[in-house]
């Protein structure tokens, strides 16, 4: 009965693994599409901890990464907002970028001479 929990246990930390790194690769994606280095060391980094049986490590490993996603996603988001409120930006190269980055999300290109892959 004790192993069958602590296979639990494992199971549901893996689950939470799982799910904190798609959260984090999803968010890299959306905001630093370029930047496939540092998604390689995530993954990396996810990849050598998969051993890992002590629950404390497994927590600090998983809230780490949830951490580093509400980061990365807050600063964007309160770039964007910066960016919104300030008066001197080009509205129209303002408007521009948003086009661009929802089309990105959807996996489409503008054709906007600058949207590039």
């Amino acid at each position: 009965e004790r192993e069958r929990e602590e296979r639990l246990g494992l199971s549901l930390g893996s689950a939470m693994a799982r799910q904190a790194l798609r959260e984090l690769l999803r968010a890299l994606q959306r905001y630093t599409p370029e930047n496939q280095d540092f998604r390689k060391h995530v993954l990396s980094e996810f990849r050598r901890n998969a051993d890992l049986k002590d629950k404390q490590e497994i927590r600090r490993t998983i809230a780490l990464a949830k951490d580093y996603t509400f980061l990365i996603t807050n600063v964007n988001e309160h770039l964007d907002l910066l960016l919104d409120c300030n008066i001197s930006t080009d509205r129209a190269s303002r408007q521009r970028e948003t086009v661009k980055k929802i089309a990105r999300r959807v996996g489409l290109r503008t054709s906007y001479e600058d949207d590039v892959d």
